[in-house]
């Protein structure tokens, strides 16, 4: 299986890029999987003028994008919550995109500094995704407090670390079951 992660924070001091990296080590570990980051940081998109399969002559880094997300299995989005939502960069370059994430599972992790683990970016992107014509895990894992989640860049929280898995382990899931679906359709 082949899945994608999206860290969507463009922020010099991003905490939600950690929550990201975790959980590209944690199913990086899993047997018979192929996991790759994709940093919206690092591809700095302009503001959308034209979506991909309009742009006259887009750049690279919108083709590495692009295949990417096409050939991948599943995705999950790791988001901070910024005023209420996911962020305006995540929004940005999702907007972009749209036959790439249809027809995949795509599964959200909701980064915040408060309590409420940034629940409403996660509800939000939920609504991004089915508009994307891509299928949400109904399971959203919220990352509440991230501040204290990790020391020296290891996750020293056990109880998120299992919330993690579960999450992990329902995402692998219904990704498996589609891309069978996928495979007797076709």
């Amino acid at each position: 299986m082949n899945i994608v992660i999206i860290s969507g924070s463009a922020r010099p001091e991003r905490t939600s890029h950690q929550v990201a990296l975790e959980v590209l080590n944690r199913i990086g570990k899993r047997d018979n999987i192929s996991v790759a980051l994709i940093d919206i940081m690092e591809f700095n998109f302009p503001n959308l003028d034209q979506v991909y399969k309009k742009q006259k002559s887009p750049s690279d880094q919108m083709k590495f994008f692009s295949e990417s997300i096409s050939s991948s299995d599943g995705i999950i989005i790791v988001s901070p919550e910024h005023n209420g939502s996911y962020s305006g960069a995540l929004k940005n370059t999702l907007d972009y995109f749209f036959g790439e994430f249809s027809k995949k599972v795509t599964g959200v992790v909701s980064v915040s500094t408060g309590k409420f683990g940034g629940v409403r970016a996660a509800m939000d992107l939920q609504k991004l995704i089915l508009s994307l014509g891509g299928f949400p895990l109904p399971r959203y894992l919220t990352t509440p407090e991230v501040q204290n989640l990790f020391k020296d860049g290891v996750l020293s929280d056990e109880i998120y670390g299992k919330r993690l898995e579960g999450f992990i382990d329902e995402f692998l899931w219904l990704t498996e079951a589609v891309k069978n679906q996928k495979v007797k359709a076709a």
